[in-house]
């Protein structure tokens, strides 16, 4: 599993960021984007996007599917 993160006003191939690690993203009130990786141990934030820093983000099966 993964997370992809479109950055942005637009999700295009150029304003996307993967984590392979991640297998889940949670989403604050105030719009800050936590990508997380919650399957091994405790959960650990990877990385964490400001509201106006992230326009979609969603869980993928399998990575390399999305990536061709």
């Amino acid at each position: 599993m993964a997370v992809k993160v479109y950055l942005g006003g637009a999700p295009t191939a150029n304003s996307e960021v993967s984590f392979e690690e991640a297998d889940a993203f949670n989403v604050t009130a105030g719009g800050f984007l936590y990508v997380q990786r919650q399957h091994a141990g405790a959960q650990r934030d990877l990385a964490v996007f400001a509201p106006h820093a992230w326009h979609h983000a969603e869980v993928i099966q399998d990575l390399r599917q999305h990536s061709q």
